[in-house]
């Protein structure tokens, strides 16, 4: 399965797995198309720790290429830790969840 990695603004690896952007492509087709856009999303917007779920956050940037209403894209990120098979340690696994359009005051 194909992976796409990036770093948000702090640094942390974060991952889109195909089948999530697939998902995603299907349910929010505002963002058909808009891979780069998602991604850039999580590298530069803005990030918010969801009050319901400590290990999710939102990233947030305006996006001015999406077809309107929509201008700026919405990304949800869940943090954990998964034990390496061989020695146990613990390692981010940081991931992609969710993603749409969003309209954003100007």
């Amino acid at each position: 399965m194909r992976k796409w990695f990036v770093h948000d603004g702090d640094g942390r690896e974060i991952y889109l797995t195909e089948e999530r952007w697939e998902h995603i492509q299907v349910r929010h087709g505002e963002l058909k198309n808009h891979l780069d856009d998602v991604l850039n999303t999580v590298q530069r917007g803005k990030r918010r720790q969801q009050p319901q779920d400590p290990q999710a956050f939102i990233y947030r940037l305006r996006c001015d290429t999406l077809r309107p209403p929509f201008n700026g894209i919405l990304v949800v990120v869940v943090f954990r830790f998964e034990s390496q098979e061989n020695n146990g340690n613990m390692i981010p696994n940081n991931f992609i969840v969710r993603a749409w359009g969003i309209t954003m005051r100007q």
